[in-house]
């Protein structure tokens, strides 16, 4: 990356949808900013992902014209391949490319994915941008965060405007939300004015300095999937970082994509709700059980089956304390 202008690592983890990955490379190689190198790391998919991912990179023909701009065909996207093990054998971050594809030979889940590259950024003066691989972004997005960025204090953690990718006008979330701790659940922040009450940043778009992971440290492995960034957050609040939204970042979402309402879905939500307050509010926990048996109750008179053996079986792994992954 150059150095006239603060360097940017976006991390993309995918997990079988490698079609939406493509979409997402390509709003973020229209890019007005440009100093950024883009990590895809694929979660032991077993679809070929990265070889379809590859074989995008390297075509230069039918350019995706779906997307408005006035940018020039970005490919071909030169490019470098890297198994997770050679990222442990001591690789340097310099060896990464403008376009970097890395291969998990496990599923790690969402923390254990990300982690896998940001421990080899630790001595890295540069931001990290997590994108969800369902996000497209406008040209300016990537900008907007790093002037907003550069305004701002270093320990910040910066979250964008997220709009439906299906409505576009209408706006699906302010950065993140806010945690109820009674019931074990989080609200996503969807009013301008409710963006004080923020509690974390969501991982679909999160900005913030390589800095901030070494004070904060890495995200927690055992969620698995949801919550992550929530404790991460959490953690990096009461260490006394701010939660910032750049209004003049948008991103579109196509909203979980990836696993969507499902027994999955309810089974980690449920879990994981309760593990963080097990770890940070344990006199809560009685009342969130509560909850989640009225969640369970709820699914059932409604017929959602599936979804509410999620959260019956996500309840009864916390309570035996199961850390066996549903995967």
């Amino acid at each position: 990356m150059e150095n006239n202008m603060p360097g940017v690592y976006i991390i993309i983890l995918n997990y079988k949808k490698w079609e939406e990955v493509v979409e997402c490379l390509e709003s973020v190689f229209r890019s007005a900013y440009d100093n950024y190198s883009v990590i895809v790391i694929d979660n032991f998919s077993q679809n070929r992902s990265l070889e379809y991912l590859m074989r995008w990179a390297d075509d230069s023909s039918n350019p995706n014209n779906s997307l408005s701009s006035s940018r020039q065909n970005i490919k071909p996207v030169p490019y470098k391949y890297f198994h997770s093990d050679e990222l442990s054998r001591g690789m340097e971050a310099s060896m990464f490319a403008r376009l970097n594809f890395v291969q998990n030979d496990t599923n790690k889940g969402f923390a254990g994915g990300i982690n896998v590259v940001l421990k080899k950024l630790l001595n890295e003066d540069a931001y990290i941008w997590l994108l969800n691989p369902d996000m497209v972004v406008e040209e300016t997005t990537l900008s907007g965060l790093v002037v907003f960025a550069e305004k701002i204090s270093p320990r910040s953690i910066i979250g964008s405007v997220i709009k439906y990718y299906d409505a576009p006008q209408k706006v699906h979330l302010y950065a993140g939300g806010k945690i109820n701790f009674n019931s074990a659940t989080v609200e996503f922040i969807e009013k301008k004015s409710d963006i004080p009450e923020l509690d974390y940043i969501s991982g679909g778009s999160l900005f913030t300095s390589v800095r901030s992971f070494n004070e904060v440290g890495l995200f927690p492995e055992n969620y698995f999937l949801y919550w992550e960034e929530t404790d991460w957050c959490y953690r990096a609040k009461q260490a006394g970082y701010q939660l910032q939204v750049c209004e003049t970042a948008v991103c579109y979402d196509k909203v979980s994509t990836t696993i969507g309402k499902s027994f999955l879905a309810d089974y980690y939500y449920t879990r994981n709700g309760l593990l963080f307050l097990s770890k940070y509010k344990k006199t809560k926990v009685a009342m969130a059980l509560f909850f989640v048996t009225l969640r369970f109750i709820k699914r059932i008179v409604t017929g959602q089956w599936k979804r509410a053996w999620g959260v019956y079986k996500g309840m009864l792994a916390f309570l035996k304390n199961d850390r066996h992954e549903h995967k």
